[in-house]
């Protein structure tokens, strides 16, 4: 007797009702316990248990080995293997598994366990695709798997390419994998969409050589096979280009064209004269002094000064603040004059600069100091107009243009500060001009000043002849430093004789290429040193060393020196 559900039930109930299931399971070779369990209205386990103990003797069937609660009769197994094996021998092609169970009525339960002893037994050749889930298992017989590796091989063999789309569609889920370890001994190259064999590399290394024996460029992609793409060139690119010789001396423009290096000389080289024209221009406006300064001042904004000189370099300042704000200065007339910092004469468009700003003049080709080249559309009209280049396409041109845009501007800028360099000194050397030269100057008008005092003790013969050899000398020597400083802010050269050993011809023929403006000032300064007075003569350097000249401040007569 047992206990169930609060009822009891003996042990013939039981025979009667499993005789009931057996004849059942010889109707339809297949019963489950979850089925019995809602017919005979008895707990799952309960009817399992009971069932596994009259297996043999009054249900005969066997259980499934994979779900327990599965009974079935051999000779529905055996119906099953029967029709698995006559439906999957006439397979040319992939199956799909869930086609097969759904259009024949087919045990899924069964069905991969079945088709595992048929083909470890031999009976069925073939391999299952996808896993062990009906939804996305395939059967793939030998036979097709036989034809699509002989086809593959053959179009390998006849082409030296596979294409990793066309091994995807004839059902080859990882193409570079499949290609690999089967053609593990070639050597191949693989590209973005295909795999292919030293011999095509060697064709297209081949047809480059050749065109670029007659031309100075070639579009790679143009002796590619079509089926490339654009990523498969540039990599057989990659691949072609270091180890041959020929091609070695070429550069890549437009992603797939190769350039001789010697072309893009050229288009270089013709820009020479243009640059050196550009320099002079940028020499006589100004622009290379101009970027001199603005460079130099913004190195001394960002840069901390040193401990030891900061409050002498501010008491300075200031003493020559007060000396020339606007008060009665500098000059023997004791005049007002005022200090320019920088000459207004150069700054063209100035203005403070912002980080803003520094950022678009980098993105407009120009730079801090100012000093501008052609931009990229104005380099490729100048190519246009090259024979080398007709038959160039406007891409190419314009990426050659961008190309070499950057080295011409660099070469430019060499150019015209080597230029003004050469004629004005060094940088520093210039920073440095206008207070040595306004330094030495007063020390000599100091001198001149205490001579022509001392020449009061003679008479008059004798004063005018001291007076005379006075303007000869330390007169002259402040003149010549007068005019070799306006040379050099106006970028003229003294030729081969020093500025400071200028005769009275040699300082009129330099005077005569001054600006108007200046001309006549200086000419009345260079003129007053052949007549007979001091005082003419520094009434004349007053003018010269005005802020329209040289801006320059002259200290007064002192006193107490002269007595």
């Amino acid at each position: 007797m047992h206990l169930v559900l609060g009822q009891l039930v003996d042990s013939s109930y039981l025979d009667r009702i499993f005789e009931e299931i057996n004849v059942k399971l010889q109707q339809t070779g297949l019963v489950s316990v979850g089925d019995l369990t809602v017919q005979y209205d008895l707990p799952g386990e309960f009817l399992q248990k009971e069932l596994v103990l009259r297996l043999g003797t009054i249900v005969n069937g066997q259980l499934d080995p994979i779900d327990t609660r599965i009974v079935f009769t051999e000779a529905f197994t055996a119906q099953h293997k029967a029709r698995i094996r006559g439906f999957l021998s006439g397979a040319t092609k992939p199956t799909k598994v869930s086609t097969l169970i759904s259009r024949y009525g087919l045990s899924e339960r069964l069905f991969f366990n079945t088709l595992d002893e048929l083909m470890a037994s031999g009976q069925l050749q073939g391999s299952v695709a996808g896993g062990r889930h009906d939804k996305t298992s395939s059967f793939v017989p030998s036979i097709y798997t036989r034809a699509k590796n002989d086809w593959i091989d053959s179009f390998y063999k006849h082409n030296n390419y596979l294409e990793y789309a066309t091994l995807s569609r004839l059902g080859v889920a990882d193409a570079i994998g499949f290609v690999r370890k089967r053609y593990e001994s070639e050597q191949l190259t693989y590209l973005d969409t295909c795999a292919i064999s030293g011999l095509i590399l060697e064709q297209i290394e081949a047809a480059a050589e050749d065109q670029l024996t007659g031309s100075f460029w070639i579009d790679v992609s143009t002796v590619c096979p079509s089926y490339f793409s654009d990523g498969d060139v540039h990599k057989v690119m990659d691949v072609v280009l270091p180890k041959s010789t020929q091609l070695s001396d070429t550069k890549i423009f437009c992603d797939t064209v190769l350039i001789k290096n010697v072309l893009v000389q050229m288009a270089t080289k013709r820009f020479d004269d243009v640059i050196n024209t550009k320099a002079d221009e940028a020499l006589q406006l100004g622009l290379v002094l101009l970027g001199n300064r603005t460079t130099t001042s913004k190195k001394m904004s960002g840069s901390k000064p040193t401990k030891g000189t900061d409050s002498k370099k501010d008491r300075k300042d200031e003493r020559r603040m007060k000396a020339t704000g606007g008060k009665s200065g500098g000059g023997t007339q004791g005049r007002e004059t005022k200090t320019k910092s920088t000459k207004k004469k150069y700054l063209r468009g100035g203005g403070d600069d912002s980080d803003d700003d520094g950022e678009a003049s980098a993105r407009s080709g120009k730079d801090e100091t100012g000093l501008t080249f052609l931009n990229v559309r104005e380099i490729e009209e100048v190519l246009k107009q090259d024979e080398n280049f007709e038959d160039c396409p406007e891409e190419l041109v314009s990426a050659i243009a961008a190309y070499i845009e950057g080295p011409l501007t660099a070469a430019f800028r060499e150019k015209a500060m080597s230029k003004y360099l050469s004629t004005c000194g060094s940088h520093d050397t210039l920073r440095k001009t206008h207070g040595e030269v306004q330094d030495k100057i007063n020390g000599l008008v100091t001198n001149v000043h205490l001579f022509a005092k001392g020449t009061e003790f003679f008479d008059l013969e004798m004063r005018t002849q001291l007076q005379k050899h006075l303007l000869k000398t330390l007169c002259s020597d402040v003149v010549n430093l007068v005019v070799g400083y306006v040379a050099q802010e106006n970028n003229l050269t003294t030729g081969d004789q020093p500025q400071t050993t200028l005769n009275s011809d040699a300082r009129v023929k330099l005077l005569a290429k001054f600006p108007n403006s200046v001309k006549d000032i200086l000419g009345k300064l260079n003129t007053a040193l052949n007549g007979n007075s001091i005082d003419d003569f520094l009434t004349a350097l007053d003018s010269a060393i005005g802020p329209n000249v040289c801006d320059m401040v002259i200290k007064k007569a002192d006193k107490k020196k002269e007595k």
